[in-house]
């Protein structure tokens, strides 16, 4: 465990945010704080059949039950304990120095440091919940590309982006209050067993050296993913190994650096366990080109000029990215790309207009988009919290053939670009619909209003692992870790991203947020579950 005091400035001084970029999204299903904002209840079985769906198939169904179903009983006993401290989070948190702010709020001036009230996290602007555009009248779950998304998350933007940390510090006083000991700054090295292989403890290492935990019920492994471990990377994550080795990676150039290198993995096997079969997957989120909005149904344009997907499909275009020509990548769109980008699906990265009024922030951008201006305009982005930092350049034209050529399109690929879009309009005029890939008839907006505007990106053949990895160890549906002989480990449990089971390829979002709600649920009642042994 790392020391509380990298999560959290207990003094408030510094102004930097220390909760860093692991999740500031709880993804949970029906809490009563969701129903309130208008947000369910839905329907459980239906969204964990779309997360069996997403991963192929290649899943515990019986452990992405149990979050979908325990998930808000979860988030509203965790603002529970949260409000009970309403008098201290008012005398410690309502007037915070913060510098280096990310969060555009439309009609708030947010300056870039300054003295801010977060003393109701749970409130908005703090807090905030991806949904479609009001505007966009669209009714949920929002079904497209044979995929559906909900709103479904709870979103503790703060000013900074990820201002988790002013929840978590009264949860961590809460447990410390009724009895928990927290060892910060120790590590777990390897798990300790009887003669008959039940795990009975832990040796972890410390400031001070080695240190022997004894478990009278049990060990919860909840150590995290394995991004850190390039060997593990290397090892593990076979598909995205295979793209990186073909694109000239190495073991060790591959991965980025953590310090979550896999502890949980590493004794959850010594101690008798396996983490589950490939495909191994890690957090890429998106694919192909997405305009400031983030990743949306928009028409999408390759290299040589031709349209290659279903835009809608959009868990699909990473992996369909990936075997596309190297090069340029566009998406275009024209005067109505609000009617699209309003009723976009709810995937991570995608439009998110929780702050409804975000809506007003795009189109002001969007209207100083100037025509014919090769350098573009940078258009405020609206499907993350950093809006301050994610922006996205955007061009202009009054004619698809000035579009293609400010985009980068020359030649053959310049006339393929504009032949590509006149088909793409007969497709969306068509009582037939999209016979070439299949995008949903509501999303298939033609492309004949100026003026036309783009955006571009690259497609390579190289993938490189990202944020967390996805896989775990193998466990029954109540977290238990089990042998390789499918019999239980006696007293090991398992939550959180060295949890198995859940995503199969990789990540995968009916909403935003998911990894941290599983890891929040799946904590819980794997607690729940060893508190009662």
């Amino acid at each position: 465990m790392q020391p509380w005091t990298s999560y959290v400035d207990e003094e408030n001084t510094s102004g930097t945010n220390l909760a860093g970029w692991y999740g500031e999204d709880v993804g949970h299903v029906n809490s009563q704080f969701l129903i309130d904002r208008g947000f369910g209840p839905y329907n459980t079985g239906e969204i964990t059949a779309e997360f069996c769906k997403r991963a192929g198939g290649r899943v515990n169904p019986g452990l992405l039950r149990n979050y979908v179903q325990s998930s808000g009983p979860m988030f509203d006993r965790y603002k529970e304990i949260y409000d009970s401290y309403e008098a201290e989070r008012k005398a410690n948190d309502s007037a915070v120095f913060m510098k280096d702010t990310q969060v555009v709020i439309p009609g708030v001036d947010v300056p870039d440091e300054g003295t801010f009230d977060m003393s109701n996290m749970f409130e908005y602007p703090l807090c905030n919940t991806q949904a479609a555009w009001s505007g966009a009248n669209v009714s949920y779950p929002i079904e497209c590309g044979g995929y559906k998304t909900w709103p479904c998350n709870a979103q503790f933007y703060g000013y900074q982006g990820n201002n988790i940390e002013f929840v978590h510090k009264y949860i961590v006083k809460h447990t410390q209050e009724n009895g928990a000991e927290w060892f910060f700054q120790h590590t777990g090295t390897v798990l300790v067993q009887n003669d008959a292989g039940d795990v009975c403890g832990l040796i972890a290492k410390g400031p001070d050296g080695y240190v022997k935990f004894n478990a009278t019920k049990g060990v919860v492994l909840a150590a995290g993913d394995f991004i850190g471990d390039p060997a593990m990377c290397w090892a593990l994550l076979n598909e995205g190994m295979e793209w990186g080795e073909r694109g000239g990676a190495t073991k060790d150039d591959w991965t980025q650096t953590g310090f979550r290198t896999g502890a949980a993995h590493k004794m959850g096997c010594w101690a008798g366990g396996m983490i589950e079969p490939s495909p191994r997957g890690w957090m890429g989120l998106g694919g192909g080109a997405s305009g400031p909005w983030g990743t949306a149904p928009t028409l999408m344009i390759n290299a040589e000029g031709k349209r290659f997907c279903n835009e809608g499909a959009i868990p699909q275009l990473g992996p369909v990215g990936l075997r596309q020509p190297h090069g340029l990548c566009a998406w275009v769109s024209d005067a109505n790309w609000k009617d699209l980008v309003g009723k976009a699906p709810l995937d991570h990265g995608a439009p998110n207009f929780g702050m409804d009024d975000y809506m007003d922030a795009l189109e002001a951008d969007m209207a100083k988009v100037e025509v014919g201006n090769p350098e573009g305009y940078e258009v405020v982005g609206a499907n993350l919290a950093e809006r301050k930092m994610m922006k996205g350049t955007v061009f202009a034209a009054d004619t698809l053939e000035e579009l293609a050529a400010i985009l980068g399109y020359e030649g053959d690929a310049a006339k393929q670009f504009v032949a590509s879009i006149e088909h793409y309009n007969e497709l969306c005029a068509s009582a037939d619909g999209d016979t070439d890939f299949g995008k949903d008839a509501a999303y298939m907006l033609p492309i004949d209003t100026p003026p036309y505007y783009g955006g571009k990106s690259q497609l390579s053949h190289s993938s490189t692992p990202m944020m967390v990895t996805m896989s775990g160890l193998v466990t029954d549906e109540d977290q238990n870790v089990l042998k390789t002989d499918w019999t239980p480990i006696k007293g090991l449990y398992a939550a959180g991203n060295c949890l198995g089971g859940r995503y199969g390829f990789g990540y995968s979002t009916p909403f935003a947020g998911n990894s941290v709600g599983m890891a929040m649920t799946h904590g819980w009642l794997a607690g729940k579950t060893v508190a009662t042994l």
